[in-house]
This record gives structure tokens, C-alpha cells and sequence, in this order.
């Protein structure tokens, strides 16, 4: 195991190298935009996420109509409920809500229309409960604290019992559910179980053996959650490598998640992620960059948001192509901004964060809104930095 662990260190490090050397795109972190009034932002854009996302039974809708299988509701409902605990929110319903998604303490990702499972989860469902679980053992009132801390013992029970894997409710490990896969782990799927079991540590001592066990056979890899090289890069996995290391940082001040936080605001700086810079904060020795988290959520637009998916077209923005065209039609060029555009240029998404940054036109040829996305990802980020004293 630690000869293989180092091979993927080595070739994580090669990718990094290759990323260094080749990365057509630019810093930019100010946009000669005025600020905006983020608390007052923050005031509107919580009404109406109350107002046309949130439903009376807690369930958070990351889009608007709500998506039949309802696939990405794990990873939504824990974010959207960590936001709330946060802004000190009563989420009462919300965390009623979250127990339906662990039946039998097996997570799913949501429901389909007809009320059925979706019996599929993996682990970016998992993602967004352990940001959950994080706030409400951190920042929840003192029954938000105790709910959660039940829940996730009795989740994490069940996890040790499926050998550490994300199953069905036959106990059937899904496709991208395991995360303790020996020579195949790959370092998200294990920090994001280490993130949990370190959060279990702090409600009951039974899992202090399991994370030590875990960490000591995996420990060459924990700074590596997140890779990519050139123009292979799964941009929503960004953020949530971002939210482990995060969560286990805080919990244990261990310098290799610190090393691993570092890591990831170096290889995605030029992006101008400000959910991802406020992950990494805590764990960054020159904070100097700070001021640019302001300056990016004064470009959220409430009401270009409230308005829908409607095209988006930025004509006369310098761009690269970007994957490059190469030989037999492996890959497909598309124009990228060479930097970020500021955000009211850009076409609603469900969550800006977990999306290319330098994406230039955006529902091409949509000139009628049919989805609507909420504020949560301008929300997420304000509260959060709010909290860690920005």
C-alpha cells in the first residue's frame, strides 16, 4: 500500500507540473465594480430562497422545476441547511428532511417524483452531509448539535458495517459509493470518510480507532483530494475536496490537511473561487488576497438570478479554446474567458462554485426561462466567510 500511495503522489505532483507549466488563463480580482451592501444582499437573497426554494417539508429544491430524479438533493440539502445553521436559521424542517434521506442510516440521493428512492448516492451526496454535519456540530444550537450528532453516529455505525462504502438499501455498494477501496482509493472519496469519522470523534470516542487506522494507511495521499491537468479537470470536485480538508483541519490542525488546503487555493487561484478561498482560508499563512472574496460576491445578481436560465452571450471577452483541438476528434474546443468573468455577465447556475469560472456563453439560444436557480451559493459563501472573520 505505501508504494502504490506513493506512485499517486508522484503522479499528482506531475500533473501539478504540467498545470504550472500550461494554464492559458489569467488572474484577475478586481473588476472596478462597486461593492454591494453584501448584508443586505444576504437579507434578500435568503427571502427568496425562502420563499421559492425552500418547501414547507424542509426540502431544499436546487432548481426550479424540481428535477425528476432529484439527484443532486443530498449534496444541495446539506449545503443549503450548513448555510442556514450559519446564518443562525431555525432548521427545524431541514434537518427533519435530512433524517428521510438516511432510511435504515443508509444515505440516498433524494426522491423521484413519485415519492420512490433514488436509491444511487455516492459520494458527493456524502459531500454535502458532512459540510451539514460540520456546521451543525460547530455552529448549531445546542438540540441542532445533539440531532445531528445521533444521526451521524448511527450513520457512521452503518458505513463501518458496509465496510466503509456508500450503499443501497440492499447493502449493495453503488457505483461511486465506495471509499475505502484499497489500492483504488482515491483521496477525495477518503478524506471525505476521514472528515466524517473525525466529526464522529467529537460525539462519541468508538470511531477515534477507526480514523487513526484509516489516516495511518492512507496519510501519503490526504493532501491530494483534488487533481487535474489541463483541461481535465472536474470543476465540482473543486469545492468539495475544499469542504474535507477544510472540516479536518479544524478539527485536528493536522499540517497535512493544511498542506493539502494550501495546495488546492494554488492550483485554482486563478479562478477567483471565493467559496474555495473561504474553504482554505484558515490554513493560508499570506491572507493578503482576502479582499477579493467582497469584491467577488458584489458581482452576484439577485435579479438576473430571479430571472432564470435565459442565454448569455459575452461578445468581445478575450478566450482561448480550451480543451485544445487535438488529432481524431478527441477532444472538443470551446471558447473560455481567459479570466472569470464577474458573475452578473454569466448564465444562472445552480451553484457557480462547482462550475467552470471562465465559462464565457452560457444556455446559447435560450431565450425563454424554464429552470430557476436560488442565491445559495452567494449565501454559502457570505455566511461562511462571515464566521471565519472576514
Amino acid at each position: 500500500m505505501p508504494i502504490v500511495n506513493i506512485i499517486k503522489v508522484g503522479v499528482i505532483w506531475l500533473t501539478d507540473f504540467i498545470n504550472w507549466c500550461y494554464y492559458p488563463f489569467d488572474l484577475k480580482q478586481t473588476y472596478g465594480l462597486p461593492l454591494q451592501d453584501l448584508e443586505k444582499l444576504d437579507a434578500l437573497s435568503n427571502a427568496d430562497l425562502n420563499a421559492r426554494f425552500m418547501q414547507p417539508t424542509g426540502e431544499f429544491l436546487y432548481s426550479i422545476p424540481r428535477p425528476v430524479d432529484a439527484g443532486d438533493t443530498a449534496l444541495f440539502q446539506g449545503l443549503a441547511t450548513g448555510m442556514k445553521i450559519l446564518r443562525g436559521d431555525d432548521v427545524t424542517s431541514q434537518l427533519a428532511f435530512i433524517k428521510t434521506l438516511l432510511p435504515n442510516n443508509r444515505l440516498i440521493r433524494g426522491y423521484w417524483s413519485n415519492g420512490t428512492i433514488n436509491d444511487t448516492t455516492s459520494n458527493d451526496s456524502a459531500s454535502g452531509m458532512l459540510f451539514f454535519f460540520y456546521t451543525a456540530i460547530r455552529f448549531g444550537s445546542f438540540q441542532v448539535h445533539q440531532e445531528a450528532s445521533d444521526l451521524l453516529v448511527a450513520w457512521l455505525r452503518q458505513l463501518k458495517a458496509d465496510k466503509w462504502s456508500l450503499c443501497a438499501q440492499d447493502g449493495t455498494p453503488t457505483t461511486y459509493g465506495v471509499l475505502d477501496n484499497g489500492v483504488l482509493t482515491d483521496p477525495l472519496r477518503i478524506t471525505i470518510l476521514l472528515g466524517l469519522l473525525a466529526l464522529g470523534v467529537t460525539c462519541s470516542p468508538e470511531f477515534a480507532e477507526d480514523y487513526n487506522d484509516i489516516y495511518k494507511k492512507y496519510k501519503l495521499i490526504l493532501s491530494y483530494p483534488k487533481v487535474k491537468v489541463l483541461w481535465y479537470d472536474m470543476k465540482y470536485d473543486t469545492h468539495r475536496a475544499a469542504i474535507s480538508l477544510h472540516v479536518l483541519y479544524y478539527l485536528t490542525d493536522d499540517k497535512r490537511y493544511k498542506r493539502g488546503l494550501e495546495r488546492i487555493w494554488r492550483i485554482s487561484r486563478k479562478q477567483n473561487n471565493a467559496w474555495v478561498y473561504v474553504l482554505c482560508y484558515p490554513a493560508l499563512s499570506d491572507k493578503s488576497e482576502s479582499a477579493f472574496v467582497n469584491i467577488m460576491l458584489s458581482t452576484f445578481d439577485l435579479a438576473k438570478r430571479q430571472f432564470g436560465n435565459v442565454e448569455s452571450i459575452n461578445d468581445g471577452q478575450p478566450s482561448v479554446n480550451w480543451p485544445k483541438k487535438l488529432p481524431f476528434g478527441i477532444t472538443q474546443p470551446i471558447a473560455r474567458c481567459t479570466y472569470p468573468l464577474p458573475l452578473n455577465k454569466r448564465g444562472s447556475q445552480d451553484f457557480f462554485w462547482q462550475r467552470d469560472m471562465n465559462s464565457l456563453d452560457e444556455w446559447v439560444g435560450n431565450k425563454n426561462p424554464d429552470v430557476y436557480h436560488s442565491m445559495l451559493d452567494f449565501l454559502i459563501c457570505y455566511n461562511l466567510a462571515k464566521r471565519l472573520g472576514f
